[in-house]
């Protein structure tokens, strides 16, 4: 039970450092949410619902790494659709420069010799 309490706390943000687990803050917010955990694993509950408990209190900020839902489903999704966009624009641009005439002579030169 000592492993999950610890596993737990590590894995919920403090609410009042933002960056910080719960296992790591000092403030009397988080000191409080430990004590929820703690209180919750001794009534028997699973991971999954000191979770959920916690998730329907907070949000899903409290969480480091938060669950894929539809709310933030584009923040998972956002960087391949970036990385394709980039794909198709690099694509674009180098067949675009191979269509290209190959030249030795640069056009400021024939101006300046007339």
């Amino acid at each position: 039970m000592q492993q999950r309490y610890v596993a737990l706390i590590n894995e919920f943000r403090c609410m009042q450092c933002q960056n910080e687990a719960l296992a790591d803050s000092n403030v009397s917010l988080a000191a409080d949410l430990r004590l929820e955990v703690h209180d919750l694993l001794l009534k028997g509950k699973s991971d999954d619902e000191i979770r959920d408990f916690l998730v329907a209190r907070y949000g899903e900020f409290i969480l480091f790494r938060p669950r894929m839902n539809l709310h933030n489903a584009w923040l998972w999704g956002a960087p391949g659709v970036l990385l394709l966009v980039g794909l198709f624009i690099a694509l674009r641009v180098v067949r675009a420069r191979s269509r290209l005439p190959i030249t030795d002579e640069d056009p400021a030169d024939h101006s300046a010799e007339a």
